[in-house]
């Protein structure tokens, strides 16, 4: 993984920077499957996004592996829309609390 990385995708293929935003070499997408071999994750590394659920995982399963390679930085969480946000947000954060990292959470749509 490059020491320079400052923005890291996990379970979200079609995930893209903004154009402008980052150099190649600070942005990565990668599956949860490819995680450990990134280890360790760089200093760098300001921001990991990925989805609230999917097929494999949910961010319960990321916010404790992040925590693990002692990540205390932004998580930013992708959802579908949600009925209660709040209630979401509020487990999330509890989870995340414990681990010093910081959630967003993102509602698509």
């Amino acid at each position: 993984m490059s020491q320079k990385l400052r923005c890291l995708v996990i379970g979200i293929p079609e995930a893209k920077a903004a154009e402008g935003s980052l150099r190649p070499e600070e942005f990565a997408s990668i599956e949860l499957d490819a995680f450990d071999s990134h280890l360790p994750l760089p200093a760098t590394l300001e921001l990991v996004v990925a989805p609230l659920f999917c097929k494999t995982f949910d961010a319960l399963e990321i916010i404790e592996r992040l925590g693990a390679q002692d990540y205390r930085k932004t998580l930013r969480v992708v959802a579908p829309k949600l009925p209660n946000r709040q209630v979401v947000l509020r487990e999330l954060r509890s989870h995340a609390a414990r681990q010093g990292i910081t959630i967003e959470l993102i509602e698509e749509g």
